[in-house]
């Protein structure tokens, strides 16, 4: 007896013993070979989303208009700080405007091209050399303002520019390498509504003008190039940059991002899914969150040639946003996505619902120059003979939401059995097979500058970005819209300004207008027109606006919370070069 239990202590002591070393070695293999993200940002993408680096033209890829603030400079550069938006120098120093309006810049001449460096990948090292210095210029200016004037309404810096300057152009440089822009006399000019129009981003002169990608810029890091498609940006050696090189890593779609995240293999997440708070990331001693202005919203576009006026009227009164939102957010239940914005309210999911194609948090709602009603239009759904086909594509990013959408919209409580929600083909898309489409709706701003052809211009094809825009000179500098831009096989809508066999005028009507909504160089008439657009389009029931989702950044404790500011409108990435490691506790 004695024997046995002697027998058996040894064996649990063995198995004690064989435990512990089993656990050592897990953990001196995971040290060995988990991945050492040391002196780098790692981010995530989607693969088959590969970003396109363009500083004037807006994309459909999250993360493409982001990579601006870390390749390019502008005059003068958006950041953030604590307390709200700031601009900073960029390729400029503003010295001042006189009482005619004449505002006077010192250009830098000191700041290089990243083309003054030679810069290898090899595998995933990076070998970086000077070469022949290259240094910023004022036709580097000149040539970038001619590219925006000749982007006319497709770029968003076309309307910045153009509400505020005479002409895109300036005098100069002088001796003093200072260079003068007549701003117009409209509204008093202060110091950082200067700076906000020169903020375009500033492209070399030796660049041409329909480049598929920009690479050679002047900001704080580097293109490289790509290796199993990760794509690598190393810090700029004359810049200020404190974290050496930006990885953007490769996934098949976002739904494993937080887990990756929490498990070390990225170590900067820009989004989240539902852009809600993470259960898995809660641990404040291994990550942090910042918060800044919706930039994607969610809408129903309803298909013009299946459904007429009457039966768009009733699916626009069918659909409630508000019931929507909160089962997409599980609001009252053990379930619940809990939300948070950069003001520090939580769970306000009422302000992100849209009853316009102008979203609550744009400029045009937040001034009340739109002041869309909150009260479903009267209209009855018997209208609605038939189940309406909503379709969407899920193979294009915002996967999970889009599911959980559909689950939603299936739903009878939700919207009385008279809708049959489901995920298809992009081709069927293409084709227009469907009563109404689902979109997310990506990089809107919420400025002034809000961007209605990527709504209504748009081709509807999921898998590339297309603006149909067609238009027409009188010979004389003057451009008009044709109305071919609104052909029924050329939007998400089917609208047709030509062929339409209902509301043809009405649909030429609300052409003209988003054209001049987003050619017109002054204020005042984007604010009139911006009114006249959202009558229309609530005349015309062309779509359910439903909601913007949160947007929301998550990091690892490897960084400084102190270093990363964002705030309001300012870009997730416009800080990044003062980022910087936590220093070891």
């Amino acid at each position: 007896m004695n024997y046995v239990s002697q027998k058996g202590f040894i064996d649990k002591k063995y198995l004690l013993i064989g435990g512990g070393l089993i656990v050592v070695v897990a953990v001196a293999l995971y040290f060995l070979f988990a991945p050492n993200l040391k002196d780098q940002i790692v981010i995530p993408y989607i693969s088959h989303q590969k970003p396109i680096m363009d500083p004037h033209i807006p994309s459909h890829i999250p993360i493409s208009d982001k990579l601006d603030e870390m390749l390019y400079d502008g005059l003068f550069n958006i950041s953030a700080n604590p307390s709200g938006i700031t601009y900073e120098d960029g390729l400029g120093e503003l010295v001042g405007i006189d009482a005619d309006n004449m505002v006077t810049v010192r250009l830098k001449p000191t700041v290089k091209w990243h083309q003054s460096f030679k810069v290898l990948l090899h595998k995933e090292d990076i070998e970086i050399t000077p070469t022949e210095a290259v240094y910023f210029i004022a036709n580097d200016l000149r040539f970038t303002l001619k590219r925006i004037q000749r982007l006319g309404s497709l770029s968003p810096d076309y309307v910045l520019v153009g509400q505020a300057v005479e002409s895109f152009d300036f005098m100069g440089p002088d001796d003093n390498n200072e260079i003068r822009f007549k701003f117009k006399g409209d509204r008093i000019w202060n110091e950082n509504d200067i700076k906000e129009v020169l903020s375009f981003k500033i492209i070399p002169h030796t660049a041409t003008y329909n480049q598929l990608n920009y690479t050679n810029g002047t900001g704080p890091y580097m293109y490289a190039g790509e290796y199993k498609d990760a794509i690598y940006f190393p810090k700029n050696p004359a810049g200020a940059a404190n974290i050496s090189r930006v990885v953007l890593k490769p996934f098949i779609d976002n739904s494993t991002f937080t887990s990756e995240l929490s498990g070390g293999n990225i170590n900067c997440l820009l989004s989240t899914p539902f852009g809600a708070l993470s259960p898995i990331l809660q641990d404040s001693t291994d990550f942090f969150y910042k918060s800044n202005i919706s930039n994607t919203f969610f809408a129903v576009f309803f298909n013009t040639q299946r459904l007429n006026k009457e039966q768009r009227k009733a699916l626009k009164a069918l659909i409630n946003n508000k019931a929507i939102i909160n089962r997409f957010y599980k609001v009252g239940t053990k379930q619940q996505r809990h939300i948070t914005d950069f003001q520090g309210n939580f769970d306000n999911y009422d302000d992100y619902l849209n009853y316009s194609v102008f979203p609550s948090s744009s400029y045009y709602v937040q001034e009340k120059i739109v002041q869309p009603s909150k009260t479903p239009p009267g209209a009855e759904t018997h209208a609605l003979s038939d189940t309406v086909k909503i379709v969407t594509c899920l193979n294009f990013g915002f996967r999970e939401e889009l599911a959980e959408l559909i689950r939603i919209l299936n739903d009878p409580a939700v919207t009385g059995g008279k809708i049959k929600a489901l995920a298809v083909s992009n081709e069927q898309i293409k084709r227009g097979n469907y009563d109404a489409v689902l979109v997310p709706v990506t990089n809107y701003r919420s400025n002034f500058m809000f961007d209605l052809y990527e709504i209504f211009l748009r081709e509807p094809d999921f898998s590339t970005h297309k603006i149909h825009l067609i238009t027409d000179s009188d010979g004389f500098g003057q451009r008009s819209i044709n109305l071919q831009s609104f052909q029924a096989d050329k939007n998400f809508f089917r609208l047709d300004a030509v062929n339409a066999a209902e509301d043809r005028e009405a649909i030429a009507r609300l052409l003209q207008n988003i054209y001049t909504f987003m050619s017109t160089r002054e204020i005042g008439d984007k604010q009139a027109f911006a009114r006249f657009i959202d009558e229309q389009e609530q005349e015309l029931a062309l779509g359910s606006w439903l909601f913007s989702l949160p947007s929301l950044a998550y990091f690892s404790a490897q960084f400084d919370p102190e270093s990363i500011d964002i705030y309001g409108v300012a870009s997730q990435l416009s800080t990044i070069e003062k980022w910087r490691e936590a220093k070891k506790k």
